[in-house]
């Protein structure tokens, strides 16, 4: 048992480079904001304000930015503050140009909840397969933004000629994917509710890209609070596929008749992740309880098509009821469409 935990640590743990500029140890902000679970953008604007208070921790180089990382622990530092001590430290970026960095400075002029972030964050280097990389999450680290959540086990993207994708019948990257519509399905989004599609794969990609939108709403409104960050969704277009992973709060219950009922529980509250189900073919009424149903449905509508050996199986669920969780792994194929004033819609191509 304590052999098969250790292994799902190591399938659980990811690794970010770390870069060694002229003696000093540097993160991409991409792994900077991995480590303290903030956006990119978000920690941006923070960077570009210390530097107009004349405060640098970083520097940009070739469109990415990079963190210097202080020679004394982050964390002695955050928990110093106020305490007038001195982090400066002289550094070189590639362009030969020599800066100070002053992570006091930065620390006492940082939101409070991002020196608790700080704080936290493990910022340790190690050497991996020769090279220098920071372990940058975790099963523990993951299990912060939900005590009742598994870590999410991203799927790789499928390309359609790899894929089992029923309805294709060719593609061109970038250009056109052709299908056969007499194989399409059919679903009813009900009347002036959240869903408009007429698809099952279709009406599945616009309930994720709802929560996706509903996470990013709440986790916008309460910076102060643990992210929620129970699904991804990307889309790809080098493969033309979308892949979703999501990792969902459930609640079992028992039923009279011995039967067990599942039921998606709002981990985002009814502010962020209401749903109106419009009298179609969902009844859900919370966001995260839309996705449980239409991945099912979606699922349900792969094993009804004939003969067996052309079923599809590009939605997966599985449900654990030690931990309380349901993860969804799907890989859905996708066109586009281009309107006149140049705004890209993405289209989820029924398959079945």
């Amino acid at each position: 048992m304590e052999q098969e935990t250790k292994k799902e640590k190591m399938r659980s743990l990811e690794l970010d480079n770390v870069f060694v500029v002229n003696g000093r140890l540097a993160i991409k902000l991409s792994t900077f904001a991995k480590l303290l679970h903030y956006s990119n953008d978000y920690l941006l604007q923070l960077i570009k304000k210390l530097f107009k208070q004349g405060i640098k921790i970083g520097f940009k180089w070739k469109k990415n930015w990079y963190i210097f990382l202080p020679t004394t622990p982050i964390k002695s530092i955050v928990q110093n503050s106020n305490n007038d001590n001195n982090s400066e430290d002289n550094a070189i970026n590639p362009s030969g140009n020599e800066i100070n960095t002053d992570w006091s400075a930065a620390v006492e002029e940082l939101p409070s909840d991002i020196r608790q972030a700080l704080g936290k964050a493990n910022f340790n280097a190690v050497v991996a397969n020769g090279q220098l990389v920071m372990p940058v999450s975790a099963t523990a680290s993951m299990e912060l933004l939900s005590s009742t959540l598994t870590p999410k086990r991203v799927t790789q993207f499928i390309p359609p000629n790899l894929g089992t994708f029923q309805a294709t019948t060719n593609y061109k990257y970038g250009y056109y994917i052709l299908y056969k519509e007499d194989r399409m399905s059919t679903f009813d989004p009900g009347t002036s509710g959240t869903l408009k599609s007429t698809q099952i794969p279709a009406a599945f990609f616009e309930v994720c890209r709802a929560l996706d939108a509903a996470e990013n709403l709440r986790n916008g409104a309460n910076p102060g609070l643990p992210p929620r960050r129970n699904l991804s969704t990307t889309v790809s277009f080098d493969t033309g596929t979308i892949a979703v992973a999501a990792t969902l709060p459930i609640t079992p219950n028992i039923q009279s008749n011995g039967s067990i009922d599942i039921a998606a529980s709002n981990y985002l509250g009814s502010t962020y992740a209401a749903f109106a189900n419009g009298g179609g073919d969902l009844s859900s009424d919370t966001l995260p309880e839309a996705l449980l149903e239409i991945a099912s449905l979606l699922a349900a509508a792969e094993k009804s098509v004939t003969p067996a050996e052309n079923q599809p199986n590009n939605v997966q669920i599985q449900f654990d009821l030690e931990t309380s969780s349901a993860t969804i792994s799907a890989n859905l194929p996708f066109t586009t469409a281009s309107a006149s004033n140049g705004a890209v819609t993405i289209i989820a191509i029924d398959y079945l």
